[in-house]
């Protein structure tokens, strides 16, 4: 995921800064998650795909295609932001599951 990240930052032409800033994270945070070091929470995720215009599936590996949101302008990966962002901590934490599981039996 990280390596997705940062090609398609340095491809936008985004700093570091920029994007953290755009997402509201730290730069540090930023390159520890491009670095692999470390995982993001469901809304900061959502919040680089949003930033980044393009879907979840192409940055958790689930699509080997970008996906980016050009059709209908990002609106489908606002409306699934807006859903995380409503959810608590629990039903983020069970969603997070549920993807994994997908993830490996996608595979």
């Amino acid at each position: 995921m990280g390596e997705r990240i940062k090609h398609i930052r340095a491809e936008q032409k985004l700093t570091l800064e920029k994007l953290s800033e755009r997402v509201g994270i730290s730069r540090n945070f930023l390159w520890e998650i491009e670095d692999g070091r470390k995982a993001p929470a469901l809304s900061t995720l959502c919040g680089i795909c949003r930033e980044l215009n393009v879907s979840a599936d192409y940055l958790l590996g689930f699509s080997p295609v970008c996906g980016r949101a050009e059709s209908d302008g990002g609106q489908t990966m606002r409306k699934i932001c807006e859903i995380i962002d409503t959810l608590d901590e629990n039903e983020k934490t069970m969603l997070h599951e549920l993807l994994i599981t997908y993830k490996s039996i996608v595979k």
